[in-house]
């Protein structure tokens, strides 16, 4: 008698991180979202996260603002210093562009096109 076995991976398997370059500034769990608009998670910081906290609690703070000038330059500020969302597991970077704000203990970012097909298997 042969047994099947079905064998289903997601794409979500693997740890999230949030990097600088090399440096690891903490992981997100708990990811949530399901479109290609916004995903968000608990950002569980480690002490390198002290690196960018000011720049990111500039950046909530100008988003409520209403200050889309003083936000798009935070956000290209991070970008430059190489702030990225990744997947471990696929070695490869998540998030879009300037997408990404941490505040509350939570991590917001929109996913880009690989990381949304690589979530729904969809080509």
């Amino acid at each position: 008698m042969r047994r099947s076995v079905t064998i289903k991976r997601s794409a979500d398997g693997g740890v999230i991180e949030v990097r600088a370059g090399d440096k690891v500034l903490g992981q997100v769990s708990g990811l949530q979202g399901h479109s290609d608009v916004l995903m968000t998670g608990t950002f569980a910081h480690r002490p390198a996260f002290a690196d960018f906290s000011a720049e990111f609690l500039r950046l909530a703070r100008a988003l409520e603002a209403g200050s889309s000038d003083e936000a798009a330059a935070i956000r290209a500020g991070l970008e430059a210093a190489h702030v990225e969302v990744w997947h471990t597991s696929h070695d490869m970077r998540i998030d879009k562009p300037q997408s990404l704000l941490i505040s509350g203990g939570q991590a917001r970012f929109a996913p880009n096109d690989a990381f949304i097909m690589m979530r729904t298997g969809g080509l």
